[in-house]
């Protein structure tokens, strides 16, 4: 038996819609592909989550129809010319579409063929269950098919890791958790290679279902858990000597105290899924707490490893001496802030020492610092008032917290139709400090898919705060922002057209100092 396939090249605005008109004509299925794939003119069409492309084809597009004659009257002389009728009368007034006969065969074992075993370094195998385990009786095989979810060893990322894994000798009974375990591939390795106990998280319930069956096969006891689960493996007191990371750079930074604080003092992280460009912004991220380095490279991506001293003082684990220390120094500092107050003047004691002596509204500040910062205020207005100093809200980085962003495309087909991408850019900030702090401005940097940057927008305090907010908080300028307060911001953005990611920031105008409140949505 063959198949009839029939290709039309169309414009990107109807290709989406000719597919479902074509699926509705009684197509097995429809494909749509970049009709100049592999010439000089192709045109890579990125997504993001998040920020998906405006249109989901390409300037010129390959619409691929295949029809089974068994089924249907494909086989027929006058069926092309009828099919091209019923186009038209939908809308699609479509020349001759190019045809191929494909042939039947087992697909199955097509498919099996395009996988063959996998050799990382030189003991671990990656073996699909349709192939023979290689002969060499030293070597470690990893039973693990394509399937549900990635990992099956052929992305540099995941050979990055297995390569780690087999050339550090020291594994046995170290633990280790798998953070993104997809497939579980990573997970079994280290079981095999002699780690104990081994654990596997993934948001993705279907990474779960894969995971647990992969182990199943390859004989390996892991617990494999959902983040959700409340399970005791993600526990807080729960850490681990190796906690190995094959994600993406974005998630790779915003989860590192996550990350840290999995790691038991003297502890290994190993972090892969990071293009080599990508590397100094993540081991910045992660210098507060340890010293990264990059380990290997393949392909372009890298490989970063790191070791927790078992005396770090900037560890998340040892946060509680920190407090201890920092509640000695605040103790010194209100002492002198009242010398300061009145020596140096109102500038100074306002927007430098208020802010840093200022506790938190989240609960985690000192009760004795919280009562004694309240009698330092009072203190400060009756002074303030005796001076004639202006007592006006203090400018503070430290006091923002953006707690999300998002760039969510207008996917309506009005919007579609307007030249310009308009999104629009979804904020959450928050103070979290106990005193008025003077509003920021917001920046949004729209960068393309090399991470260049192609414009940047900025808003000042009028533009980005909620007009109903405004009215109901007529001299907020004056005032700053209350102790505590959160802002939902909806702003409209235009983006170019070869927007593929986006970072946000707080700043104050003529400020040299650089804000570290970053939100990407690479």
């Amino acid at each position: 038996m063959s198949y009839r396939e029939l290709v039309f090249t169309v414009p990107a605005e109807i290709a989406e819609p000719l597919g479902d008109v074509l699926l509705e004509l009684g197509a097995l299925s429809v494909t749509v592909e970049d009709d100049a794939a592999g010439g000089y003119d192709e045109n890579p069409l990125y997504g993001e989550p998040g920020l998906s492309p405006e249109v989901q084809a390409w300037d010129r597009s390959s619409v691929t129809a295949l029809f089974n004659p068994e089924i249907d009257d494909s086989g027929a002389t006058e069926f092309i010319p009828n099919l091209l009728a019923s186009l038209e009368d939908a809308g699609f007034k479509l020349a001759i579409p190019q045809e191929k006969q494909v042939e039947d065969q087992d697909w199955v074992r097509l498919t099996q063929s395009q996988f063959a075993p996998i050799q990382i370094g030189k003991r671990i195998w990656v073996v699909p269950s349709w192939h023979d385990a290689p002969s060499d009786p030293n070597a470690i095989c990893l039973a693990v098919d394509p399937g549900l979810a990635f990992g099956t060893g052929s992305h540099p990322t995941t050979h990055l890791c297995l390569l780690w894994l087999e050339e550090h000798k020291n594994l046995q009974s170290q633990s280790l958790l798998d953070y993104g375990c997809g497939s579980g591939i990573l997970a079994i390795a280290a079981a095999k290679l002699g780690c104990a106990p081994v654990v596997g998280t993934d948001i993705d319930p279907q990474a779960m279902v894969a995971a647990r069956s992969n182990a199943e096969i390859n004989h390996s006891v892991i617990s494999f858990v959902l983040p959700n689960e409340n399970a005791t493996e993600l526990a807080a007191e729960a850490k681990y000597d190796i906690v190995m990371a094959n994600i993406l750079a974005n998630p790779l930074q915003v989860l590192a105290p996550a990350l840290v604080n999995k790691m038991r003092a003297g502890g290994q992280i190993v972090l892969s899924g990071v293009l080599a460009r990508q590397a100094e912004e993540v081991i910045s991220t992660y210098s507060q707490w340890l010293t990264l380095s990059v380990w290997k490279e393949s392909e372009g991506w890298v490989c970063l490893h790191g070791t927790l001293n078992a005396d770090s003082k900037s560890s998340i684990s040892g946060q509680a001496q920190k407090k201890s220390s920092k509640l000695s120094l605040k103790a010194i500092l209100l002492g002198l802030f009242f010398l300061l107050l009145v020596t140096f003047g109102e500038h100074i004691s306002r927007n430098a020492l208020l802010p840093t002596l200022a506790p938190r509204i989240d609960g985690t500040s000192n009760a004795v610092a919280v009562t004694t910062f309240s009698l330092l205020q009072q203190f400060d207005e009756k002074l303030c008032r005796s001076l004639g100093c202006i007592n006006r809200p203090v400018s503070d980085f430290a006091a923002w917290k953006i707690i999300s962003a998002n760039l969510a495309l207008e996917n309506s087909p009005e919007a579609l139709k307007t030249p310009a991408n308009q999104s629009t850019l979804q904020v959450k900030i928050q103070n979290r400090l106990a005193i008025n702090i003077l509003w920021p401005y917001l920046e949004i940097s729209l960068t393309d898919a090399d991470e260049s940057e192609l414009k940047s927008i900025q808003f000042s305090p009028k533009e980005w705060l909620p007009a109903n907010w405004q009215e109901s908080h007529p001299d907020f300028l004056r005032e700053g922002a209350p102790a505590g307060e959160i802002i939902h911001s909806d702003l409209p953005i235009a983006l170019s057209q070869n927007t593929a990611g986006y970072r946000v920031r707080v700043f104050y105008p003529q400020s040299t100092t650089p804000s570290p409140h970053l939100t990407n949505g690479n």
